[in-house]
């Protein structure tokens, strides 16, 4: 029997982590008869990921299948994660576990960003604005900011402004490119590649008015666990257990 996990990050903000717990009741709607279903976090929440998959596991499960709710493949995907199924692999060396790819990079999300480009460039004099796509970032590996950089070209491409792509924790400092845009431009709109609106938006928001504090900047909302990812996740979830789309 199949059991899926859907890993999210986990939030201090508990309303955050119910709203992931919804966002999986939806898919557990979607994909209730191909397979066991269960959230785990990583942080913040005592549904970890040793706990659902072991609870997968005493429901008759056999084979699971890992699905990190995350944007990209960087620490947590790469490190945590499985770090954290080999725990269980060790305890259960008779069950098949696997984890999936991040959604990111799916179409999904870019609609998403899209629109809210288009959104907001309706309140802009288009010739003295520019975007950015601001999304975590990682020192650790390259992948998540080429990925980035690929769907920022394809927002400035279909939106006709120049689109920047930084991250908060990536390479270089976003608030020095920031500074470097404002040289160019006098109105900046800013879409965070977020699942949704948490601490780090927060701290994002007053360093901005920190740095920056005769400056507006248009922020938009995040994803927002947007209908659309449903179906990039639920896509992936069925290529993972060779089911086909229910078109």
């Amino acid at each position: 029997m199949n059991g899926i996990v859907y890993v999210f990050h986990g939030s201090q903000k508990e309303e955050k982590n119910k709203a992931a717990m919804d966002f999986v009741q939806q898919l557990k709607n979607r994909l209730n008869e191909v397979a066991l279903q269960e959230a785990a976090f990583l942080e913040n929440h005592p549904w970890t990921i040793q706990r659902q998959i072991e609870q997968l596991i005493e429901k008759g499960a056999d084979r699971i299948v890992i699905v990190p709710v995350l944007l990209f493949a960087a620490r947590h995907a790469l490190v945590d994660i499985p770090m954290e199924t080999k725990k269980v692999q060790k305890k259960y060396p008779g069950i098949d576990i696997e984890q999936t790819e991040t959604f990111g990079d799916k179409e999904g999300s870019r609609q998403i960003l899209l629109e809210r480009f288009i959104q907001a460039r309706a309140e802009c004099k288009p010739k003295d604005t520019a975007g950015v796509l601001l999304a975590h970032g990682t020192k650790r590996t390259e992948e998540p900011q080429k990925i980035l950089e690929e769907i920022a070209g394809e927002l400035q491409e279909k939106t006709e402004l120049p689109v920047a792509a930084m991250s908060l924790k990536g390479q270089e400092d976003y608030i020095e490119q920031i500074y470097g845009l404002l040289q160019k431009y006098s109105q900046l709109i800013i879409v965070p590649f977020f699942l949704f609106d948490g601490h780090l938006i927060h701290l994002l928001k007053e360093r901005l008015t920190k740095e920056f504090p005769n400056h507006t900047f248009i922020i938009t909302p995040t994803l927002e666990f947007d209908h659309r990812i449903l179906d990039d996740l639920e896509k992936i979830v069925r290529e993972a257990l060779y089911v086909p789309n229910n078109d």
